[in-house]
């Protein structure tokens, strides 16, 4: 099967764009051939990759590469127009090559379907794709309850989203051997400054020493990383050994290390773009499965007033509270129900 996937695929990773290569990595290995379209304003690694965050080039570029294909699959978590149009457009333009178009839901502090859009243009676009897409599917509950209360379609399916992580990802042997060293790993990832994430990490160095066995992996947003990585070391210099760094455009480690971690702290994005830094984030719980990773709950931070030390006291809680039930469906068939679709 000869199918498209748009979205994420560039770095700095956090779920979303980590589950964009999941998927494509599962599919590949199931002999299907994948293009891809990375829609972020930061291009993708891979060279093969086709880069399009410009709508126009995007719609020349999906123009030519939706030819011939079964599948063409849409992966957002933005709410900005830009994107909607994008959406939109795929399914479109995958409906007139004959081709079953998916679009996937993975909401934020918003989602792409904000209110279900603005009266003038945003609802009308964002009706049209729902109305031709083959399916709509939404990775969490409420993404599903909201789009489901305004629009009663056939074609709305809850998948919740996972990540692969098989055991012949290589990653940095130095950052694997110090995770593997430790029981409990805290990750707080695209790390910029200034910002809330930032701010939380320093409070969690300097004032709140943790146990031995518990790690916290930091990932920086952006290359080059020496001076602001010296910076949290000065910080966190009598916590060194519970440190470890990752470079924002390792895959493979970030991989291995959401399939270790138990909490992940990370701003709020859109398409690859961050947003709210300096007083939101996202605080989530993982639960691992074998070789698959998903996430049954999660918060948003939104700052008021001092909030780091209030931040640190919630995280360390979570750290110490069991993960709740697993998902409904769990990543191995989260992957198989979506490639039944694919296949119907």
């Amino acid at each position: 099967m000869n199918i498209l996937l748009i979205g994420n695929f560039a770095p700095p990773y956090e779920e979303e764009n980590l589950y964009n290569f999941s998927l494509l990595r599962k599919l590949e290995e199931d002999g299907h051939t994948c293009s891809v379209i990375n829609i972020s304003e930061t291009n993708a690694r891979d060279k093969s990759f086709t880069n399009a965050s410009q709508f126009f080039d995007f719609v020349m570029k999906l123009m030519k590469m939706a030819r011939n294909k079964q599948v063409v699959h849409f992966n957002s978590k933005g709410y900005l127009r830009l994107g909607l149009m994008k959406l939109c457009m795929s399914v479109l333009i995958g409906k007139m090559f004959k081709a079953k178009t998916f679009v996937t839901i993975h909401a934020e502090l918003f989602s792409i379907q904000g209110q279900m859009r603005s009266p003038v243009g945003g609802r009308q676009t964002l009706f049209t794709a729902f109305t031709n897409a083959t399916r709509i599917i939404s990775s969490d509950q409420d993404t599903y309850n909201t789009a489901s209360m305004y629009m009663q379609k056939s074609n709305f399916d809850l998948i919740p989203s996972f990540l692969y992580a098989p055991k012949s990802l290589k990653g940095s042997p130095k950052a694997i051997e110090a995770m593997d060293k430790k029981d409990k790993l805290i990750i707080i990832s695209n790390i910029g400054y200034p910002s809330l994430v930032y701010n939380i990490l320093h409070e969690l160095v300097t004032s709140y020493p943790l146990p031995e066995n518990t790690g916290v992996v930091v990932s920086l947003a952006d290359k080059p990383t020496a001076k602001l990585q010296h910076a949290i070391e000065e910080d966190g210099k009598d916590m060194l050994n519970n440190l470890i760094f990752i470079e924002p455009d390792d895959l493979e480690t970030m991989l291995i290390a959401y399939s270790k971690a138990d909490i992940v702290l990370r701003p709020l994005s859109c398409d690859g773009l961050t947003f709210f830094e300096e007083f939101a984030l996202s605080v989530k719980k993982i639960q691992q499965a074998g070789e698959y990773v998903y996430f049954p709950s999660g918060l948003v931070f939104v700052k008021e007033g001092l909030a780091a030390e209030l931040c640190v006291c919630i995280i360390n809680t979570l750290l110490c509270v069991e993960t709740g039930p697993a998902p409904e469906v769990e990543g191995e068939s989260s992957y198989l129900k979506l490639k039944q679709l694919y296949e119907e």
